[in-house]
């Protein structure tokens, strides 16, 4: 966490920190704070990422986070022609700002994803809840010339762990989600014992960023359900975020509105949920219920920024990198925590 603080002795969460505003800051406007990052040669205007859930990011979704110059993940939960042609669909130009999941069969998602590559896309997630597995780094060797030969950019996670971060790295891919257990519709932990809070995750991963001298990038996944926790994750050192929660119920999400007692709602799934049940597993790690309909993705796209640009104003930074290396950080008690909230 940039050396400034180490909370190594516990396994904290986004509501167990907070940024301290022990800065004199010469930022008039919060509109002056530049937000962009430059991201697997992309420049997104604010660093979000829409999760490749099905009930997330189809190819409305990947376009209009193109529009905002951020990135959405189109997700693999289809047939290879229903991901193309949600591509096709929604994409006539030659926007590089989309990218698509694959899974690890050596099979069936090596095939998708030489398809893939011939509808232009560059940027691939590798999509399995376990990035620390000998069966992602098989599915990794097997398309290393695929992805010299096509200049690929590979995401792969999920880790929460040093050594699991250093696994990855040393496989050489590009970016690596970082989140086990913590997301909304996710039951890892609870039906598995397994996961760590995500402050601790990021901090992991990044130590194993340092120690390996690497320029992968993190993605902070799960677990933020505000501005304010997105600020923490970015300001910790992450280079960008995934939203799933956050955007389904948006327009864009695919997936009908639903109304039910005069209110409007959407479908929101975890992704082991729809998985297991396509390959027809008993044994599900994901949850599923519906979400309040939340209208345009650009105002929450917005909102998020703007909560990013005052967190950014309050400890005097300009742009991200002055964040990151302006940010200090406290423990919260959990009076602390509750005192911090509205009070209605």
């Amino acid at each position: 966490m940039n050396g400034k603080n180490s909370f190594s002795d516990f396994s904290l969460t986004y509501d167990d920190i907070s940024i301290l505003p022990d800065k004199i800051s010469e930022i008039e406007h919060r509109s002056d704070c530049d937000t962009s990052t430059d991201f697997l040669g992309l420049k997104l205007e604010v660093p979000i990422i829409a999760s490749p859930m099905n009930t997330v990011c189809g190819g409305k979704m990947m376009k209009a986070m193109a529009e905002m110059k951020t990135l959405g993940i189109i997700h693999r939960f289809n047939t290879i022609e229903d991901q193309i042609n949600e591509i096709k669909l929604y994409f006539t130009d030659d926007s590089e700002y989309k990218a698509a999941a694959v899974g690890i069969n050596l099979t069936t998602d090596i095939e998708r994803l030489k398809r893939l590559v011939d509808t232009g896309i560059k940027i691939f997630c590798i999509d399995v809840a376990n990035g620390g597995s000998k069966v992602v780094e098989k599915f990794i060797l097997n398309i290393d010339s695929i992805k010299r030969d096509n200049n690929l950019k590979l995401i792969a996670g999920n880790v929460a762990s040093y050594e699991t971060t250093m696994f990855l790295i040393e496989l050489g891919v590009e970016a690596i989600r970082v989140g086990i257990g913590n997301g909304a519709m996710c039951s890892t932990s609870i039906k598995s014992g397994i996961g760590i809070g995500q402050v601790d995750a990021i901090q992991r991963a990044l130590y194993a960023k340092r120690d390996s001298d690497s320029n992968v990038k993190i993605i902070a996944d799960g677990g933020i359900n505000t501005p304010g926790a997105m600020c923490k994750a970015i300001a910790l050192g992450c280079d960008a975020v995934m939203f799933g929660r956050v955007l389904a119920g948006s327009e864009q999400a695919p997936g009908e509105v639903l109304k039910y007692n005069n209110q409007l709602f959407k479908k929101y799934c975890g992704s082991a949920s729809f998985a297991s049940k396509q390959e027809k597993k008993n044994y599900i790690e994901g949850e599923e219920s519906l979400v309040p309909y939340k209208g345009d993705v650009r105002k929450i796209i917005t909102e998020f920024k703007e909560g990013l640009q005052s967190s950014m104003s309050y400890i005097n930074s300009a742009d991200l990198n002055e964040y990151k290396s302006n940010a200090t950080f406290v423990k919260l008690t959990s009076h602390s925590f509750n005192e911090r909230k509205p009070q209605v």
